[in-house]
This record gives C-alpha cells, sequence and structure tokens, in this order.
C-alpha cells in the first residue's frame, strides 16, 4: 500500500501483542510507534537495554483497552509507523514519552514530541530519573 494511502486508513484492535516498548502488532499488522525511540529489549545473546521490559510493560498498560492507530508512513522493515491512541490515553505515543521510559525520535517526529520528553526529564521519570546517593 502507497504510504499516502495508508494515512487514510485507520488500524482498530482491543489488546495488542506488545513485542517491546515501541512495536506492537494490532489488527495483524506491525505497528512501530511514530516518533518513539525505545530501549531494545534481549535478542538473542545480546543482553536487554536499561529500560527495556519496563518500556515493554508500559506499553501493554496503555494498550490493554481499545486501541486505534493511525499509519503515517513505513518503516525500512516494512511496518507501519503509526500514531496510536487508546482507552487509557489519547495519545499512545506521547504518553510512553512522558514515562521516561523512551525518548522521542526527533530524527523522524521532527520536535512533535519535545513537550512530553521535557516533562519526562522535569519530573525526573524513568530513564531521566536522578541516580540514588
Amino acid at each position: 500500500m502507497p504510504a499516502a494511502a495508508l494515512s487514510a486508513v485507520i488500524l482498530a484492535c482491543t489488546a495488542p501483542a506488545v513485542h517491546d516498548g515501541d512495536t506492537l502488532r494490532c489488527d495483524g499488522e506491525r505497528i512501530r510507534l511514530f516518533g518513539v525511540d525505545a530501549p531494545e529489549v534481549r535478542r538473542g545473546k545480546k543482553p536487554a537495554e536499561p529500560f527495556a521490559d519496563q518500556a515493554r510493560d508500559e506499553l501493554i498498560r496503555l494498550t490493554r483497552g481499545r486501541v486505534g492507530c493511525r499509519p503515517v508512513d513505513l518503516d525500512r522493515y516494512g511496518r507501519i509507523v503509526a500514531k496510536c491512541w487508546s482507552t487509557a490515553t489519547p495519545d499512545v505515543n506521547a504518553a510512553l514519552i512522558r514515562s521516561g521510559l523512551a525518548v522521542e525520535y526527533k530524527r523522524y517526529s521532527q520536535g512533535a514530541y519535545a513537550k512530553a520528553e521535557g516533562e519526562a526529564r522535569a519530573a525526573h521519570r524513568g530513564r531521566w530519573a536522578r541516580p540514588a546517593r
């Protein structure tokens, strides 16, 4: 499907399968959250990055009810890149960044989630937490 035609589609599902902190499967489609960069989960012998499991768990929490996603592009792996919402939040992408467990992927989002990341930093959430003394 051409990228321009994607924006007219809305993918909807209930409790999608979550792979990691920025990827899920909804309505049979692999979806990468637009503008979100979450730590990588364990792959083979390579250990998970810090906060990877927490980011995955937060995405699961944010997507337990009904979920809708509006595609904006396709990535190089053939996944749909989308902005999503759920019964838990009107903007899953921003909520995940606001949690401090993921950061804005500025290369693609061009500052669309700067406010959400700023809130996480200011509140010292997730990866922005101050080290214990």
